[in-house]
């Protein structure tokens, strides 16, 4: 589990590193840029978290979870408040409040810790069978898990949000929640997706749509997006305006259509480290080293590369459920299990959503994708499953 966790750190450095393009000097995204080395070092920061994380039996994190999440609750309640409020630690980036900012050097994103934070949470209310077998008992776990989601839907981050139902039926349904109970959260869940619908920001729902809208395979249009500039009431619908969708490759799909490029480009063994006309012309694929950074490492080592990769993420998760299947410690299995299962929806809608087959929702590729918040939780979530698993 942890030569796996180190293997696709390293692998997400090195194409964070490739990303820059060798020919050109600027300072620009397209051009050389410096932030593998960020990456680096969060990494290495990350696996000093993780020796500290086992220099202590992770028990104690269980009376300690209300505190925690009590605090992570704050900080995304500070995030909110910028609304309001113009907070100078708070900054607006691509319309959005995610981050808080420690200085000039260092940010931190409340809602990545929130996930592992939650999961901690979450199992500790869980270990008692009485919190989960009856209909009225699953009310308070309901409520922690939709009242932070509210505050990150606000930021707005539709990744996380849509992350987070998925793994508290998941956690549900390994405690020994009944399936019919589980099946009245998803049928509520559902009547409540339209009034999701309708409070989401216009290019979040183009991002949605997108699955939906994308070419065929011989690049011509698909039978809705024509129906669909045609018919505005059908245009309404899916949330979006015809004009926008006239316009729709060279917008909101661009990055669905430049990563399925990339991808199919790569062949079966790519096109080699920092080659190929994705490293060479970096605006082709503007995210690669960020959500699409799946796109890019099947560009550049092809097939192979990308079964490599899934691999690893496979040897990852079942070690995580093995260790939680071995555990005696009631909140110590489900801690393994959210963790392992956060992990493997994180990597399947990621991948999904960079060959087409999912929604476009910005979740990331863990520990490949850029971002020092996301790899600190990662490794930390890590370095927490193994203390589990070493405690007998």
């Amino acid at each position: 589990m942890l030569a796996s966790a180190a293997g696709l750190t390293t692998i997400g450095i090195l194409m964070i590193y490739a990303s820059g393009n060798p020919y050109d000097s600027s300072a620009s995204l397209g051009g050389i840029t410096d932030i593998w080395k960020k990456q680096a070092i969060y990494a290495a920061a990350g696996f000093i978290g993780l020796i500290f994380l086992n220099s202590f039996s992770y028990k104690k994190l269980g009376p300690a979870s209300g505190w925690l999440y009590f605090g992570i609750i704050v900080l995304l309640a500070v995030l909110i408040l910028d609304i309001f409020i113009d907070l100078p630690f708070v900054p607006l980036k691509k319309g959005s409040r995610r981050w808080i900012l420690f200085g000039s050097l260092f940010q931190f994103q409340p809602s990545e810790f929130f996930k592992l934070v939650y999961i901690i949470a979450l199992g500790w209310h869980l270990r008692y069978r009485s919190n989960y077998r009856n209909l009225s008992s699953l009310l308070p776990p309901f409520l922690l898990t939709i009242f932070p989601m509210a505050l990150i839907f606000l930021e707005p981050d539709l990744g996380t949000v849509l992350l987070m139902m998925p793994v508290f039926l998941s956690m549900l349904f390994l405690a020994g929640a009944r399936v019919k109970h589980l099946v009245i959260i998803i049928s509520i869940a559902i009547l409540g997706l339209p009034v999701l619908w309708l409070n989401m920001h216009d290019y979040q729902r183009m991002r949605v749509s997108s699955v939906l809208l994308q070419s065929k395979i011989d690049g011509s249009d698909n039978w809705l997006k024509q129906k669909s500039i045609e018919k505005p009431w059908l245009a309404k619908l899916l949330g979006v305006s015809a004009e926008r969708l006239r316009t729709w490759e060279a917008g909101e799909g661009y990055h669905l259509t430049r990563s399925k490029l990339a991808i199919a480009s790569g062949g079966l063994s790519g096109q080699g480290f920092r080659s190929g006309p994705f490293v060479k012309y970096g605006k082709f694929l503007p995210e690669k080293h960020n959500d699409f950074i799946f796109a890019f490492i099947s560009h550049q080592w092809g097939f192979a590369g990308a079964m490599l990769l899934v691999g690893l993420y496979a040897l990852l998760i079942a070690c995580g459920m093995e260790i939680s299947a071995a555990s005696t410690d009631t909140f110590g299995s489900y801690v393994a299990a959210g963790i392992s299962i956060i992990f493997a929806i994180q990597v399947l809608v990621n991948i999904g959503m960079n060959i087409g087959l999912m929604p476009i929702t910005g979740i990331t590729l863990p520990f490949i994708s850029y971002g020092g918040s996301s790899l600190l939780v990662n490794i930390f979530a890590v370095g927490l499953v193994n203390n589990i698993g070493r405690t007998k």
